[in-house]
């Protein structure tokens, strides 16, 4: 199935990167069937008409796919290089994930978050993921999110913070997953958090898990969590 973002349900045509996609690198032409998300749940089957560089196209079937039972909200602090921060929203993606927010933690750097987290390419990275994988809800992505009010606001069934103390055993999150239930995560970065980021996290009802017995690099941690929550909810 080709499938195509548009997010404007209402424009039936699409845009120049995803018009120049389908005649030059699938060879779409008039008459060929597609298929258009909006990236909230709407999956319309179109057949294509096109005009030059324009491809526009007519709507012969519309759905819109139910929302999972679940939700996967990972919670992150950015890395110091742009690509990790990419590669790290195109996984989770990939795997399943509604929502990723970038946190301003006492160990990140406020003055390279700019130039490493762009949230309009963000945004088009996984709008791509969502396409390659076959879904149609893109994750809602937020940026500069100040960690204390973020923490207070968190409303997940499920909240819990990547974090293990030295020397004690904390489980992984695996096994603190709820099935069908919202699950929000905080993944910390390269330093880590601070215990009194740790004390307000446990304040405000998160638990802290473990990822493995293995130390991971933030964006390593962040799919790894992500995975594992998808995994608990479907098995």
């Amino acid at each position: 199935m080709h499938l195509f973002y548009q997010p404007d349900p209402k424009l039936f045509e699409l845009d120049e990167e995803e018009a120049r996609h389908s005649y030059k690198v699938l060879r779409l032409g008039s008459g060929d069937i597609i298929h258009v998300t909006n990236g909230r749940g709407l999956l319309q089957k179109c057949v294509l008409n096109v005009q030059g560089r324009r491809v526009g196209y007519e709507v012969v079937e519309s759905v819109t796919m139910e929302r999972r039972a679940f939700a996967v909200h990972i919670a992150v602090a950015p890395t110091r290089k742009a690509e990790r921060n990419e590669w790290m929203v195109e996984k989770m993606t990939e795997i399943g994930v509604e929502r990723i927010d970038f946190l301003i933690t006492e160990h990140t750097n406020p003055e390279t978050v700019n130039r490493v987290v762009n949230l309009s390419r963000l945004n088009r990275i996984a709008a791509s993921a969502m396409k390659q994988s076959q879904q149609y809800y893109l994750p809602l992505i937020t940026v500069n999110n100040k960690y204390e009010p973020f923490i207070k606001n968190t409303t997940e069934a499920v909240k819990l913070i990547a974090y293990v103390p030295d020397q004690n055993r904390v489980e992984h999150v695996f096994s603190k997953v709820k099935k069908d239930s919202s699950t929000s995560l905080l993944i910390g970065p390269e330093g880590d958090f601070s215990e009194k980021e740790v004390a307000l996290a446990l304040e405000h009802g998160f638990t802290t898990v473990s990822l493995g017995p293995t130390r991971l690099r933030t964006e390593t941690a962040a799919v790894t969590g992500c995975h594992a929550i998808n995994l608990a909810q479907n098995i």
